[in-house]
C-alpha cells in the first residue's frame, strides 16, 4: 500500500486521497504566477513542522526571499531554519556570465542529495527545474539527467517536490517537456483568465497507484498560504437529522409542514420586489433569537441600507447583532473573487460557527463571474455546507421559472427545498404569491398563497381562484 505524508495544505489532502506519496517525487507545474513557489514553500514549511527534516534547494530566488514569503504568509520558516528542521540552500546561477561547454551533469546535485541522506533530511524541495537546466539541453540528455535525479531521489527514501514552468495553462505540463512522465504525482496550478477575471485552479493531472479526485478546483492564496476548494457533492453528506426550526414566518412554517429541516439548504426566489430579502431577515433574526448564530452575507446593499430596511419593516436585528449572535457583512461582489468568497464562508463557519448562514444574493454573484466560476462557487459553498452541518437560506433573483432553469438549472440539484415568491396584476393592485415548489423529506402544501408585506415582516391568507399564479 501506498504510503502518503499529509500537505497541511487545506483541502488539498482531500484531493490526493490523503497527500503526497513518500519516498516519491511530486511535481508542481504552471505558469508564471500560477503559485508554484508560494504551494512549494508551504508544503516545505508543513512537513519539516511535521517533524520530517526538510532540505529546498532554491534555484530561480534568493533564500532570503524565499524566507521573507514564507514568514509573511504565517508558516514561520525563519523559527523552522532555527531549529534546524527546514534549511534553504542558495543554488542559483552565479551573476557573472557563465560559459557552457560539454553536456550537463547530475553528479554534484546527486552527491548533495546523498549527502542530505546521511544527515537525515526526509523532504526535498526544488524550486524550480526550469531554471536548473537553462539553457535547456536536449531531450534525451534531459530524460536521462531528470531519471538520475529521481531514482536519486527515491534510492534514499527521500519526498520531493520539484516545480517547473509551463508554456501554458492547457498544454504541455512544463516548458522542459519531460519530467512530467519521471514523476509518481503531477499537480498543475493554472491562473486563468475566466471572462473577465482570473480564476486559479489546482488540478492532479497524474498520481501513480493512488485514487484521487478527477479535474480542476478553485484555489486562492490567502494570508496563511494557499487554500484549495474541493468538491463534495451535496448528497454525501447527507444529514440524517429530522429535527425542525422555524423560519421565522408562521405561515410558511405551516406550508412546510411544521418548519425547516435541519442541515438543508433552502433557496428562495422570485423577482425584485418579490420579498426574498425580508424572508430572508425573517430567517436570520428567527434563529438569532432562538440564541443561535447566524451569518448574514449581502451582495445587494450596503449594510446600513440592510438594517434600516429590516428595521422599517418591522423585523430589526440591531439588538441580535450586539449581543453577537448575528453576523452581517456586506459587500459588492465585484470588489473581490467567488474564491476569496468561499475562503471567506469558510473562516466565518470555523470562527464564528454559526448553525445558519443567508446569502443575499446568489443571483449577485452569478454576475460577477463566469457561469463556470459561478458553478463551481455554488458546488463549493454547498460542500462547505455540507462538510460543517450547516443549514443555509441563498435568495435569488429570477423572473421566471424557465429562466432559471435555462441558466443555471443545477441549482435545482443543490436546494434542498424551493420557495417561489412572485406577483401577478389584479386590476390595479399588486398581487403577491409565495409557493413551495419542492421540499426533500417532507410533506408540503402544493397550493400557493397570497403574500403580504406588513409591519412585522411577511403574511399569508388563502388565494383567491380569480388569482392566476405564474411560472
Amino acid at each position: 500500500m501506498i504510503r502518503k505524508l499529509s500537505t497541511g495544505v487545506p483541502g488539498l489532502d482531500r484531493i490526493t486521497h490523503g497527500g503526497i506519496p513518500e519516498g516519491r517525487t511530486t511535481l508542481i507545474a504552471g505558469k508564471s504566477g500560477a503559485a508554484k513557489s508560494v504551494l512549494a514553500m508551504q508544503l516545505a514549511a508543513n512537513l519539516a513542522r511535521a517533524g520530517h527534516k526538510t532540505q529546498l534547494l532554491a534555484v530561480e530566488e534568493e533564500p532570503r526571499d524565499l524566507l521573507e514569503t514564507g514568514d509573511s504568509l504565517g508558516l514561520g520558516v525563519t523559527d523552522l531554519v532555527d531549529r534546524k528542521l527546514l534549511s534553504v540552500l542558495d543554488m542559483r546561477r552565479p551573476r557573472e556570465r557563465t560559459v557552457v561547454t560539454g553536456d550537463y551533469d547530475a553528479v554534484g546535485l546527486i552527491h548533495r542529495i546523498e549527502a542530505a541522506a546521511k544527515e537525515g533530511v526526509k523532504c526535498f524541495v526544488l524550486d524550480s527545474a526550469t531554471a536548473l537546466f537553462s539553457p535547456k539541453p536536449s531531450e534525451d540528455l534531459l530524460r536521462a539527467l531528470f531519471f538520475d535525479i529521481v531514482e536519486a531521489l527515491r534510492r534514499n527514501d527521500i519526498t520531493a517536490l520539484i516545480t517547473a514552468e509551463a508554456p501554458d495553462d492547457y498544454g504541455p505540463r512544463t516548458t522542459l517537456g519531460v519530467e512530467d512522465f519521471v514523476c509518481d504525482t503531477v499537480i498543475v496550478l493554472r491562473n486563468h483568465v475566466d471572462g473577465e477575471r482570473r480564476r486559479r485552479t489546482l488540478e492532479v493531472h497524474k498520481y501513480r497507484r493512488s485514487p484521487h479526485q478527477k479535474g480542476e478546483y478553485p484555489f486562492t492564496i490567502t494570508d496563511t498560504g494557499v487554500v484549495v476548494f474541493p468538491f463534495t457533492h451535496p448528497n454525501d453528506r447527507a444529514s440524517r437529522q429530522t429535527a425542525r426550526f422555524s423560519s421565522g414566518f408562521e405561515g410558511l412554517d405551516g406550508m412546510m409542514s411544521g418548519g425547516w429541516l435541519r442541515d438543508s439548504i433552502t433557496m428562495v426566489r422570485g423577482p425584485a420586489g418579490s420579498g426574498k430579502t425580508t424572508l430572508a431577515g425573517m430567517y436570520a433574526r428567527a434563529g438569532s433569537s432562538r440564541s443561535e448564530r447566524v451569518a448574514y452575507f449581502g451582495f445587494e446593499e450596503t449594510r446600513p441600507m440592510l438594517l434600516r430596511n429590516f428595521g422599517a419593516v418591522g423585523v430589526p436585528v440591531e439588538d441580535l447583532i450586539a449581543s453577537g449572535h448575528l453576523l452581517v457583512e456586506c459587500r459588492y461582489p465585484e470588489s473581490t473573487s467567488p474564491e476569496d468568497l468561499l475562503v471567506e464562508l469558510r473562516r466565518s463557519l470555523e470562527t464564528f460557527d454559526p448553525s445558519l448562514v443567508v446569502i443575499d444574493s446568489i443571483s449577485s454573484i452569478s454576475h460577477s463571474t463566469s457561469p463556470r466560476g459561478f458553478r463551481q462557487f455554488m458546488v463549493g459553498f454547498a460542500s462547505l455546507l455540507r462538510e460543517h452541518d450547516r443549514s443555509a437560506l441563498l435568495t435569488q433573483a429570477i423572473n421566471t421559472l424557465q429562466e432559471e432553469e435555462h441558466t443555471a438549472p443545477f441549482l435545482s440539484t443543490i436546494a434542498d427545498a424551493i420557495i417561489e415568491l412572485g406577483y401577478t396584476r389584479k386590476g390595479r393592485s399588486l398581487v403577491r404569491t409565495i409557493n413551495v415548489r419542492k421540499m426533500r423529506g417532507s410533506a408540503h402544501s402544493d397550493d400557493a398563497f397570497r403574500l403580504w408585506i406588513q409591519p412585522g415582516g411577511l403574511h399569508i391568507e388563502p388565494l383567491g381562484d380569480e388569482v392566476v399564479v405564474e411560472g
